[in-house]
C-alpha cells in the first residue's frame, strides 16, 4: 500500500506540472496567407488559367491582389501588368492572363 507522503508528493507534483503547463504561453500563431476571396469563398491560384479576364481572376482570387508592374496606359487599358498575391503572381496583357507563377 502507498504511504501518505508518497501520495502527497505525487499530488503536489501533478499540480505543479499542470500549473506550469497552463502558465506557459503557447506558440505564436504563424502569419498565413488569406485563403478566402470575395464573399469569404475559398480561393486557389491553381484555378487561374491562361486567357482569363481580370474579372474572372478577381472572382477566384478576391481583391487583395496588388498591381506590381504596369506598362502602357494605366495597365489594364492597353499594356502588361502583374497582380501579386501571397500565393504567387498573375501576369496579364490585353488578351487576359498570360502566365501564373505559384510561390
Amino acid at each position: 500500500m502507498l504511504n501518505s507522503r508518497f501520495l502527497s508528493t505525487l499530488f503536489l507534483s501533478l499540480i505543479f506540472m499542470f500549473a506550469f503547463a497552463v502558465a506557459l504561453p503557447g506558440c505564436a500563431k504563424p502569419n498565413l496567407p488569406k485563403v478566402t476571396g470575395a464573399g469569404g469563398v475559398f480561393h486557389n491560384i491553381e484555378q487561374v488559367r491562361k486567357g482569363m479576364s481580370p474579372n474572372e481572376v478577381r472572382h477566384i482570387m478576391g481583391t487583395e491582389g496588388e498591381t506590381v508592374f504596369e506598362e502602357g496606359m494605366r495597365g489594364i487599358d492597353g499594356g502588361n501588368y502583374v497582380w501579386s498575391y501571397p500565393e504567387g503572381k498573375i501576369y496579364f496583357n490585353t488578351d487576359g492572363v498570360t502566365r501564373v507563377i505559384i510561390n
